[in-house]
């Protein structure tokens, strides 16, 4: 139990004036009790400075609002006899479709000649294209691939940058709390050690 006429709440939280504080510091100097209740409130306010900030919920939806009730399209689709004739009536689309599709006219027979003259021109693009083409293929990726690389790297340096000072801010926190465990393990030392304990 705390001594009455202190807030150690607005102590911790530095809401209050400098003679105040320093009545109060002058306060923990002389009362265990006080001090131990000070060094609980430090560790609760680190602790819940650690917790992610969270929005609270515009508004809780009921089961019986509105919100819940199927759409048209829902109800349309979760009626087995719509469904089935849906199904039905789409069959005998695709049937009638298919049944007035143009067959593909049969080629005419080409002539020896005609058939040496394509292959030897075909031949002739694909020297040309096998000959180009690598050469234009290099040229675009590297073009894509500079500037695409440079924001990449740019991007990896922020994010290291970022971690880094993550965990410069954990590491501070831990500090922090490691320190608030010592006092509190040196205090219960001391304490027992007064009462005779080990």
């Amino acid at each position: 139990m705390t001594c009455p006429g202190f807030d150690w709440k607005s102590y911790i939280l530095d809401e209050i004036t400098a003679p105040e504080r320093r009545q109060m510091e002058q306060h923990l100097a002389g009362c265990a009790h006080c001090r131990e209740e000070v060094e609980g409130l430090r560790l609760t306010v680190t602790a819940l400075r650690r917790l992610p900030v969270q929005e609270i919920p515009k508004r809780i939806s009921f089961v019986s609002d509105p919100v819940f009730e199927p759409s048209a399209w829902q109800r349309f689709w979760n009626s087995a006899p719509r469904l089935g004739f849906a199904s039905a009536a789409l069959l005998a689309g695709a049937i009638v479709l298919h049944g007035y599709m143009a067959r593909p006219v049969p080629a005419a027979p080409t002539s020896v000649a005609s058939v040496q003259m394509e292959q030897q021109v075909q031949a002739r693009v694909n020297a040309e294209v096998a000959r180009v083409l690598p050469a234009a293929v290099d040229q675009r990726i590297q073009a894509q691939l500079k500037p695409a690389m440079a924001e990449f790297s740019a991007q990896l340096q922020e994010v290291r940058m970022q971690s880094e000072k993550g965990r410069m801010a954990d590491m501070r926190l831990a500090s922090d709390a490691w320190a608030l465990l010592e006092k509190r393990y040196n205090t219960l030392f001391v304490q027992a050690s007064r009462q005779g304990g080990d």
